[in-house]
């Protein structure tokens, strides 16, 4: 499936395109546990992103395939147990006074029982945690640049 958000921060583009270097503001977003980055510079993390269905907890990297100073391209793998999740998000940034304007696109597959949760409960749920943690990380890169 494909979803789509967008939001404004007052962080620069140059925070954002750093922020996958930038361990100490991803070890503190919300939804990240037990984070670390391995020596290719995938992150190796426990995703507990909040859901209506309470707090869930899925086995994460995140690997960046592609950056450059307009944005990025990520690829997210997750699993719990027989459920999976397969997403690219591509990220634009754009400047806006001294912050960023970022849109993001995100080509989703849900794999397992889990793909058998209704298209509109699982798009709004996989569009809030994304659009979510997006936002946390970027507030966080500001903090920490």
């Amino acid at each position: 499936m494909k979803l789509i958000g967008e939001f404004t921060t007052p962080t620069p583009s140059t925070a954002l395109t750093a922020l996958g270097d930038n361990k100490p503001a991803l070890q503190a977003v919300p939804a990240f546990r037990s984070l670390s980055v391995s020596e290719d510079g995938t992150i190796v993390t426990v995703f507990t992103p909040v859901t209506p269905f309470g707090r869930m907890t899925l086995n994460t990297l995140i690997r960046t395939e592609e950056i450059s100073a307009h944005g990025a391209v990520l690829r997210v793998t997750a699993h719990r147990a027989q459920h999976a999740v397969d997403a690219r998000i591509e990220l634009r940034f754009a400047a806006e006074g001294s912050g960023s304007h970022v849109t993001w696109v995100a080509d989703l597959a849900v794999l397992g029982p889990a793909a058998s949760v209704g298209q509109r409960v699982a798009r709004e749920v996989a569009t809030r945690t994304i659009g979510e943690t997006l936002q946390s990380a970027a507030a966080l890169a500001a903090q920490t640049s």
